[in-house]
């Protein structure tokens, strides 16, 4: 009995063991071997963030389209990529219309000034004429009163007669006074509409010479011509835009062109809000042009918004903060093939566009005023042209009263060697002399009386004299002489809108193409996309395992450890974490071997658990790093 007990123990044992072989081969997983690994590492870790930015330049001048009232067509268009000078011309359109138009209305106001002098002499031969009238009726009157005295000495009835013929002169003369009176001021009636008449085709004149000088659009400072693409008119979603080209018609208010600083440039991007607290002024970020893929730019952060924003019309709907990075440009410059001379001129040039502080374009504004205009260069406002309205193209100073126009700077000094004082007090005399009037709105004889007037103020008051008075020319020789036609004086100095001269535009011209060799036109568009490369942080001898690695099992952060042909389920504390990188303080050693997937996934899956997202890979923050 004994032996059989003992012989039934040996078959259940071995029964027991064969179980559970049979169990534990059963219980391993069936993907366990396909499961790829790594190793925990001890090293120094660099933790970064990424991010896509848009290029800009940090000052810029935005050119558009004038509006002409007829068809805004491109004649002259700067080289895509030139280098501009201030005072160069960039694009030039069709005036061909306008200046048919200014000869017409110049031709009518040379007609109405006919008429005026025609009006003026009909009425002086008048007035001569009536004067003799009225001297012959009064010489009949007298001649009456001396008759009517001889009644004493005459019969009754001559005495009578003589008396109805005093009262018959007196009568004459009375109605020929009022006869004179109202033949007067219908003449005056008359040639006060020819005048206004003329005031009225005046400021046509300046109008239209104002739209001529708009024509043509210089560069208010030094620097790279961008071109704008051509959005006039329809087309289809992925079609590509073609750039604005010499022959084209825009619509007015159009950007045609930017003129961009290559001193500094910068990049703004976004980043989230788990990033923006990683990041601070000045930390260094590596940058890439996708137009220069092969290389990487040096860069700093420039600043950050303080306040999150999100975009409705975007797929991403997290609040992001807004992020300027800068970009070192002598190494962008000379990684892009420009030569170190040129780099160093273009750096000195863009010092002084620094100083200046060039703005984006004003737009005309009402009779002798302008209006601003944003400076974001993605945005143009359509020039209008409102009577005495400029368009005024860059910022630099004397967008009031420029050079050359009546009363003006140089009309104090004749030659342009005037004193300032002497010129803004010539200024205010002739202001004066005129009551608050434009000097084009008044007549001939106007001008003359006011001009000769504030020139007498200036030599009373022991300011310039001979010449004073007398508007300048541009270039500072006088228009027209003493008493000429000041019709003359607006042709040609009226034509000074902003801050460029009619001597200026007549001087510009087109800036040279770029070499054949050279990579500018790569910057030659606002909107260039980069990538950037943010180092948040560098960590010595840290322990860590790429993030694949870390997985969240029940709010506690583990690792899968191979050990013995399985895998041990080991919770570990992570120090920091990034997209690529968790940075472990504790749980694992170096060298050990850890599972960048789920090896449970398929038996957890049976099971009805949630299934691990992106391989059972612990989340991360988006797009960088966090503490």
């Amino acid at each position: 009995m004994k032996k059989v007990l003992i012989r039934l123990t040996g078959v259940a044992i071995l029964l027991a063991a064969a179980w559970g072989g049979y169990r534990f081969f059963q219980q391993l997983p069936q993907r366990q071997e396909h499961v790829a690994t790594t190793k925990v590492l001890r090293g120094d870790v660099v933790i970064r963030s990424y991010t896509r930015g848009e290029l800009r330049a940090v000052r810029s001048v935005t050119l558009s389209a004038p509006n002409l009232f007829s068809t805004v067509q491109v004649t002259r268009l700067a080289p895509m990529g030139s280098l501009a000078h201030e005072k160069d011309l960039i694009v030039e359109f069709d005036d061909s219309e306008r200046r048919a138009q200014l000869e017409e209305t110049m031709l009518e106001v040379e007609q109405t000034d006919e008429q005026i002098k025609k009006a003026e002499a009909d009425l002086a031969m008048r007035s001569n004429q009536d004067q003799v009238d009225l001297l012959h009726t009064r010489y009949g009157v007298r001649r009456a009163e001396l008759e009517v005295q001889r009644n004493d000495i005459i019969s009754a009835i001559d005495a009578k007669k003589n008396l109805l013929t005093l009262e018959e002169q007196r009568r004459r003369l009375l109605q020929l006074q009022s006869d004179i009176r109202s033949r007067q001021e219908q003449a005056l009636a008359q040639l006060a509409v020819l005048k206004e008449q003329r005031n009225k085709a005046m400021i046509d004149v300046r109008r239209e010479q104002q739209r001529i000088a708009q024509a043509k659009v210089l560069s208010p400072m030094t620097g790279l011509v961008a071109i704008r693409q051509n959005r006039t008119g329809f087309f289809m979603f992925g079609q590509q835009i073609p750039d604005i080209r010499e022959g084209d018609t825009l619509q007015p208010g159009i950007p045609v062109a930017d003129v961009l600083d290559l001193s500094e440039l910068e990049l703004v991007a976004k980043v989230g809000e788990l990033d923006r607290a990683n990041l601070h002024e000045g930390q260094d970020v590596l940058i890439t042009l996708d137009a220069v893929p092969d290389k990487q730019f040096r860069g700093k952060i420039k600043g950050m918004s303080g306040t999150a924003s999100s975009n409705v019309f975007s797929g991403d709907p997290a609040k992001k903060f807004d992020v300027i990075f800068s970009i070192d440009m002598r190494q962008l410059l000379t990684g892009l093939g420009m030569k170190p001379a040129e780099v160093e001129k273009i750096m000195q040039t863009a010092e002084r566009n620094a100083k200046r502080s060039p703005a984006a374009p004003s737009l005309p504004g009402g009779p002798g005023g302008m209006a601003a205009m944003p400076a974001s260069p993605g945005m143009a406002g359509a020039p209008g042209a409102a009577p005495g309205g400029m368009q005024g193209q860059g910022m630099a100073g004397g967008q009031g009263m420029t050079p050359g126009a009546p009363g003006g700077p140089e009309a104090a000094g004749g030659r342009g060697g005037a004193q300032p004082a002497d010129r803004l007090r010539f200024q205010k005399e002739l202001e004066k002399a005129l009551g608050g009037k434009r000097l084009e709105q008044a007549t001939p004889e106007e001008q003359q009386r006011a001009l000769a007037q504030a020139r007498r103020a200036m030599q009373a008051s022991g300011g310039a004299g001979g010449m004073a008075g007398r508007p300048a020319a541009p270039g500072g020789t006088p228009l027209t002489p003493e008493g000429g036609n000041p019709l003359d004086l607006l042709r040609v100095s009226s034509v000074a809108v902003g801050q460029f001269t009619e001597q200026d535009r007549a001087n510009a011209r087109l800036p040279l193409p770029p070499e054949e060799d050279s990579q500018l036109q790569v910057l030659l568009r606002p909107g260039l996309l980069a990538d950037i490369e943010i180092t948040v942080e560098r960590i010595p001898n840290a322990l860590h395992v790429p993030v694949q690695a870390v997985f969240d099992r029940a709010g506690q952060t583990v690792v899968y450890v191979q050990r013995l042909g399985r895998f041990e389920e080991r919770p570990v504390q992570v120090a920091r974490r990034s997209e690529s990188v968790m940075v472990l303080s504790g749980g694992v050693k170096p060298g050990e071997l850890v599972a960048l997937a789920d090896p449970n996934a398929k038996q957890n899956a049976k099971k009805g658990e949630r299934k691990s997202k992106g391989g059972g890979a612990m989340g991360t923050m988006p797009g960088g790093a966090t503490k």
